[in-house]
């Protein structure tokens, strides 16, 4: 029973396995047909060449026509060239693919054109760029249907008819025949053509220019007439000058702009230069300064039409280039280099130049080595010798101590110079334009003795100002000494007729003797009178109780014993602090009214305020706190200051100072002053008090270094 079975199974399972397996044939897409949308030209004889126009071309296996293949030149996706076949008729054009022939449009074969015949090249010899004529029969009267050879290589057609083609002799031309091709006619060869050097531009000059310059052309071609031979610069003509084979020199015309220039030869070539020429202006030199100086010196050149580019400008000096520092449409700046010498100036812009036609001088390094006289008077005329001067009298700048002198005379190494009014012993000091300054070593002495026309005023107390007038005082305070009665005086200020000197405490009434270095001296024709000045300005504090210590501020208080007498009161001796500073305890009894001053010999000087006398107790209370001025011998930590004011307590403890926010110690207190030690709170600030039961009042800023 098994063995019936098994045929039947393995048919079974063999057909199961055909069935997993998935077809070849419908798993690849076939290819899509071509299509054809046209064929360029529908027309022509054997050999033409035509264009087919359409998609999917790459699926075509071959293109026939009466069953004759068509040679395909070259295949694009939608382009395809190919060549009529010769000895075919008239017929549709088919397209075999893997989907079968596809019918095209029908090609109508026409009869071969004859064949193009060349008779002659006119002109035979001629020149690269130039234009001849091939003349013959059969050419086709379609520009592109001609093609032309020469060596090999097609030339530029630049029109055709049947029997005529006008071509362009290219620049790589070599003498030889045409090849002549006409589309489905064939081809025929020329007469050989010459080719001749022909018109070459070579070089021009100059390369730049303005209207009206006369620029040399040279090269190769060029007519000797002058009128066959025509110039352009841009789209305008130039006059043409003179002409020769190799050379034709013309004139720039105006409103011309950069580019190449132009010449055509009537019958012969025309050739471009290959630079083009530049339209500028040519430079001009204005001026020139200064016109010499050393090594070093600056050269600043006027004129214009320098541009703006450093690296296109050379400035020579007797033919040696200077170091061009910048340029300017109007201006130079070059410096002379060393191992220049002097000559005249000349400036190129490219290759355009400008001529100074004046000479600029190079001169040594600027030095002053001596002069004569050492010293003299006003007018006196000095020879100072050295290097670097310049010939030009208003290039040098000549001082005396400090005052212009004038220059009389002037060469590279000698001026001469006259002493001015006024002018003060000092070394001499030459500037030149361009070069700098140089001093001589040692001082010119002016022995023009000072002259004193007046002082003012005649007469006054130590410390007065007073005012001298005249002549040649100098203009250096350290030169001038003044004195009187044997004492210097303090000079404040100096001019050449104008002193002020202070009166010196001590001095006694004298001449007053003014003294100028090395010019002399001289006094004034009367005396100054010394006057004592006497009298009280203030007392500090204005009030307070007897026991305190008041401060009496004025002028005048001689040495020796002095007393004073308050209202009331006996005189007491006082302590004198200084010629403007008196200080004196308000004795017991005193009472409010003026103080007295008592001085050696009987003199006497009253207070112009009274002085108050106030009760030692404790404050009234309406008795203000108030802080009215401060005094110390000395501002620094530690030292003893008294603080002046109203209505402090005579107990040091009812009193707290503070400095800053520090305690201040309090050693002695009245009711209008309050004696302390300075705390260590370096800086600016101020006092503050608080008197208990009283009130509290703040200082004025006070400082302590």
């Amino acid at each position: 029973m098994k063995s019936r079975l098994e045929p039947f199974i393995a048919a079974i399972v063999a057909s199961m396995a055909l069935c997993a397996v998935p077809s070849t044939v419908h798993a690849r897409r076939a290819p899509p047909r071509p299509v054809i949308e046209r064929v360029q030209p529908t027309s022509g004889a054997a050999g033409t060449q035509i264009q087919i126009v359409g998609r999917n071309l790459s699926s075509t296996r071959s293109v026939t026509i009466g069953g004759v293949p068509v040679a395909i030149t070259s295949r694009s996706p939608y382009r395809w060239t190919g060549t009529i076949p010769a000895g075919v008729r008239s017929g549709y054009l088919v397209f075999e693919s893997a989907m079968g022939p596809v019918r095209g449009p029908y090609f109508r074969v026409t009869a071969a054109a004859p064949a193009p015949l060349v008779r002659s090249v006119v002109p035979s010899v001629a020149a690269p760029g130039s234009e001849v004529t091939l003349s013959g029969q059969n050419f086709s009267p379609r520009v592109h249907d001609n093609t032309v050879l020469l060596a090999g290589r097609q030339v530029v057609v630049r029109s055709a008819t049947p029997t005529a083609l006008r071509v362009i002799v290219p620049t790589w031309a070599q003498t030889g025949p045409f090849t002549v091709r006409v589309a489905g006619s064939g081809e025929a060869m020329s007469p050989p053509l010459t080719v001749d050097v022909g018109t070459q531009i070579t070089s021009f000059s100059p390369q730049r220019g303005e209207a009206g310059t006369v620029v040399t052309i040279d090269g190769t071609g060029f007519n000797r007439r002058r009128r066959a031979n025509q110039v352009y610069f841009g789209s305008r003509r130039a006059r043409v000058l003179r002409a020769s084979a190799t050379q034709l020199q013309v004139r720039v015309p105006t409103r011309v702009g950069d580019g190449p220039i132009l010449v055509a030869v009537r019958r012969g070539g025309r050739a471009t230069s290959a630079q083009p020429f530049i339209v500028q202006a040519a430079p001009r030199i204005d001026s020139i300064a200064p016109s010499s100086g050393p090594p070093g010196t600056v050269i600043t050149i006027r004129g214009a039409n320098f541009g703006a580019d450093v690296r296109r400008v050379r400035v020579i000096l007797g033919g040696q280039a200077l170091r061009v520092r910048s340029v300017l449409p109007d201006r130079i700046e070059a410096i002379i280099v060393p191992g220049i010498r002097s000559g005249n100036l000349e400036v190129y812009v490219h290759d355009l130049r400008a001529t100074s036609g004046s000479e600029v001088g190079v001169r040594s390094q600027l030095q002053v080595m001596s002069f004569r006289p050492r010293s003299g008077d006003v007018d006196t005329e000095i020879r100072v010798r050295g290097m670097g001067f310049s010939p030009r009298i208003s290039e040098n700048t000549v001082t005396i101590g400090g005052t212009a002198a004038a220059v009389v005379g002037a060469s590279p190494n000698e001026l001469r110079v006259r002493v001015a009014q006024g002018t003060p012993s000092g070394t001499i000091q030459v500037s030149v334009a361009g070069s700098g300054t140089a001093t001589s070593r040692e001082a010119f002495m002016t022995t023009t003795p000072p002259f004193i026309a007046s002082f003012s005023p005649m007469s006054g107390g130590p410390g007065t100002e007073v005012t001298i007038t005249g002549a040649n005082f100098g203009t250096n305070p350290q030169l001038v000494r003044a004195s009187m009665s044997g004492r210097s005086m303090e000079v404040r200020s100096v001019q050449n007729n104008r002193l002020v000197v202070v009166v010196p405490r001590g001095s006694t009434s004298s001449r007053i003797t003014i003294n100028v270095s090395t010019n002399g001296g001289t006094v004034t024709g009367r005396e100054f009178s010394v006057e004592a000045r006497r009298r009280i300005f203030a007392l500090t504090p204005g009030r307070g109780p007897s026991g305190s210590r008041v401060t009496i501020q004025g002028e005048g208080f001689p040495q020796g014993a002095i007393l004073v007498q308050f209202a009331g009161s006996s005189a007491v001796a006082a302590r004198r602090l200084s010629p403007v500073e008196l200080s004196v305890v308000v004795p017991s009894g005193a009472t409010t009214g003026p103080v007295t001053v008592l001085l050696p010999g009987g003199r006497t000087m009253t207070s112009p305020e009274p002085f108050e006398v106030v009760d030692i107790t404790a404050p009234p209370r309406n008795q203000p706190i108030s802080i009215q001025s401060i005094r110390a011998r000395c501002v620094r930590p530690g030292c003893e200051a008294t603080i002046y004011g109203t209505g402090f307590s005579s107990s040091t403890r009812m009193n707290r100072v503070k400095f800053n926010g520090r305690p201040v110690r309090v050693l002695v207190a009245t009711p209008t002053s309050l004696r302390v030690t300075l705390p260590n709170a370096v800086g600016t600030g101020v006092f503050e008090i608080d008197v208990r039961g009283g009130g509290e009042a703040s200082s004025a800023p006070f400082v302590i270094r």
